[in-house]
């Protein structure tokens, strides 16, 4: 059968992840790392599918298949397999595939007329390569969608790889209607937002495992199971480095918002992370902020601890008079405690979004330094248990963007020190060569290395600095201003201090 029926079996797999240990430091600056070597970046060891219980739900509402969600990565999250050796700039990087082994999926595999593939990050992409090889050696006559952020800048790749339907926006259930069996890319599709508000969560055997979070370990106090969700989606801002940029925004219309989060909670889910792109957008016209505000309130009635692992434009607490939303301010930080249990309902952590400290006028939604480190110090006296700061190095960058890094965090160190109890991590970030800048000249393709097309690798030699010297001298300032932080490399698990 090469369309979808009634009754069709359809098996929806969250695939292992990769993780990327780097050997070879021999400069003294990195002792921690010389012996151990460095995993780059947070190990997703025990995250939630992002989109494949809603995935699951769309396909048995529009099209009656009779649908699984196997995960085999958290199923056994601690083994790790290295499958590619990569020589980088003279260091020795291990590519791992962390979780469960391909085999878990075999019997799914096999009575399945189809199976579904997430391919959101372009460093997992030979992840999923590899699993279409497996199961279609398993099952010959099986089928294999794929659809995800990686999959939309690339859909011919994942063709290639064997995919048998790449969708380039979302599920689009059309896609089935008269498909004659031969390899197609499915045109751009926006599922109808008010439709995506309950994932299938019941398809999830171990949903309490879901305890991790994008950026990291969660603080005590912060219950799992722990779940994506999201009230807005779209960006029409036009930061150069975002695949998100220009993008339709859509508010989720507020009873369909309450809906979405009853169902939630109702399925046993504690703990939300938020994956718009632009949450904060939603304050911008005085009825959707309303409603925002009533969605906050929603939020603790029901018990729910959330952070916002995607990024705030803190921007937009500012009033047009220069001063700062408290109301606004107080719904999407505060959080309170459970007397008893300890228990955290309310906001638990933010990732802030800084970008740049020297080349602010090339993102319109920055607010002048001044302005900015007014909020900061509001946020973290909010009571934020954890806050995450986050800057993209352009490949121009020199010696003074370095410098600028190191002054702008101290500085932000300070107030953070002084406004509270607040934890925070001050992070450095590679450009990714996708958005504006897809089409730059790269030392490692993406068809070679996908592994490397990450935030912790530079895979092009910039203007002024070599690859190995883009990526040494951001260590260097993750040491100087942030120890724990080059200290959690050693573990593959993001800290706070």
């Amino acid at each position: 059968m090469s369309g979808l029926g009634v009754g069709t079996r359809i098996g929806l797999v969250h695939l292992p992840t990769v993780a990327l240990k780097v050997h070879g430091f021999t400069d003294p600056r990195f002792g921690p790392l010389t012996e151990s070597g460095a995993y780059l970046g947070n190990v997703y060891r025990r995250i939630i599918p992002p989109s494949l219980p809603r995935v699951a739900a769309v396909l048995e509402a529009e099209l009656s298949a009779r649908v699984s969600v196997l995960d085999i990565r958290t199923v056994d999250h601690r083994r790790e397999e290295v499958y590619k050796e990569v020589d980088w700039e003279g260091y020795r990087v291990e590519a791992r595939r962390v979780g469960g082994s391909f085999e878990l999926a075999d019997a799914l595999i096999g009575e399945c007329e189809w199976v579904g593939l997430s391919s959101h990050f372009t460093f997992e992409a030979d992840v999923v390569r590899d699993f279409i090889g497996h199961a279609k050696r398993v099952n010959p006559r099986v089928r294999v969608m794929v659809g995800g952020a990686d999959v939309k800048a690339r859909p011919q790749t994942y063709l290639g790889f064997g995919a048998d339907l790449a969708f380039f926006g979302d599920l689009d259930p059309r896609a089935f209607a008269g498909y004659d069996g031969s390899p197609a890319i499915v045109p751009d599709y926006r599922h109808p937002f008010q439709e995506l508000g309950a994932p299938a969560f019941d398809k999830l055997e171990r949903l309490d495992d879901y305890d991790e979070s994008h950026d990291g370990p969660v603080p005590a106090g912060v219950s799992s199971p722990i779940a994506f969700t999201y009230l807005t989606r779209g960006c029409p801002r036009e930061c150069d480095f975002c695949e998100s940029r220009r993008t339709k925004f859509e508010v989720l219309e507020f009873q369909a918002a309450v809906a979405m989060l009853t169902h939630y909670r109702r399925a046993g889910i504690a703990t939300l992370n938020f994956a718009d792109d632009n949450l904060l957008l939603a304050a911008a016209k005085p009825d959707t902020r309303a409603h925002l505000l009533e969605l906050f309130k929603v939020m603790r009635e029901l018990g729910f601890a959330w952070e916002y692992p995607n990024g705030l434009e803190i921007g937009r607490l500012q009033l047009p008079d220069g001063s700062i939303d408290e109301e606004l301010l107080e719904a999407v930080f505060q959080h309170s405690l459970d007397p008893q249990t300890g228990r955290i309902v309310g906001a638990y952590r933010a990732y802030v979004p800084v970008e740049t400290f020297d080349r602010r006028q090339s993102y319109k939604k920055l607010k002048p330094a001044q302005a900015q480190n007014a909020i900061i110090e509001r946020v973290a006296g909010a009571g934020l248990v954890e806050m995450d700061f986050g800057v993209v190095l352009p490949p121009d960058a020199d010696e003074q963007t370095f410098d600028h890094i190191r002054e702008g965090y101290r500085e932000l160190k300070d107030i953070v020190s002084a406004a509270g109890n607040t934890k925070a991590r001050y992070a450095v970030f590679h450009l990714i060569p996708i958005s504006l800048y897809r089409g730059m000249k790269t030392k490692y393709t993406v068809e070679a290395f996908p592994e490397g097309w990450n935030f912790y690798f530079p895979v092009y030699d910039g203007k002024n600095f070599t690859a190995r010297e883009l990526f040494e001298r951001r260590l260097d300032v993750v040491r100087d201003i942030d120890p724990a932080n080059l200290d959690s490399m050693v573990a593959g698990s993001y800290d706070y201090a």
